[in-house]
């Protein structure tokens, strides 16, 4: 949570670094967020039109707009790379596997063009049982959280699992468990290992992404 809270006091600082830790844990529980803001708009009948969701959904959405570009910016600043290359995401499918790339890419050592490196100073021996415990945590807090939406939205909305919606905030829950192999790569401190759980998280998280627009979005198309 603290990493989230970084990146909001950080608004609009499109300067200096930001590690892999920053960005996908600002991610995370940005599109907690998200899910929270549009089950909340389904509940109290705020949806726009045939939307899923509605005024609280994209109240949150352009307040975090802002220092969620900013956190990308840094992201890419830290390995070496102008704020410019998130423009290579509007190449379809090859730009966005190029950026989820470069986002998962651990920091440039020492300083660059952009300024020190965030782990400059850092106990590089073996994960801290601090960080294998935070992650540990939020893992379970996903799991009550979901666990808490299947079994309790049904009851407060008619035929749920047959609605738009429901297929929508399914997708966007999926998304998000293809995040975890990533999350918990970034807390492995071997340095071979960790390679191996990001390439293998970036190859669940794209084939989650496919499976999400072709079942859940296209038909909205």
């Amino acid at each position: 949570m603290n990493w989230y809270l970084k990146a909001l006091r950080q608004y609009a600082d499109f300067s200096g670094r930001a590690r892999r830790k920053e960005y996908w844990l600002f991610s995370l529980f940005n599109l907690l967020f998200l899910i929270v803001a549009g089950v909340a708009d389904n509940l109290l009948g705020l949806t726009i039109l045939y939307l899923p969701y509605g005024a609280f959904y994209f109240l949150y959405a352009f307040a975090v707009f802002v220092p969620g570009l900013a956190v990308v910016v840094r992201r890419l600043h830290d390995i070496g790379k102008s704020g410019w290359m998130i423009l290579i995401s509007l190449i379809p499918i090859v730009g966005t596997i190029w950026l989820l790339v470069l986002l998962c890419t651990d920091s440039e050592e020492g300083d660059n063009e952009y300024g020190s490196c965030p782990k400059q100073g850092e106990n590089l021996e073996p994960i801290s049982n601090t960080n294998a415990d935070m992650a540990m945590f939020i893992l379970v807090i996903w799991l009550l959280v979901t666990r808490v939406f299947y079994f309790v939205t049904p009851k407060l909305v008619d035929d749920f699992f047959n609605t738009p919606t429901f297929q929508i905030v399914s997708g966007i829950m999926g998304f998000i468990w293809a995040l975890i192999p990533i999350c918990i790569g970034i807390v492995i401190a071997d340095k071979t290992k960790k390679t191996i759980v990001f390439v293998l998280g970036a190859i669940y998280l794209l084939l989650s992404l496919y499976e999400t627009f072709s079942q859940y979005l296209m038909p909205w198309w």
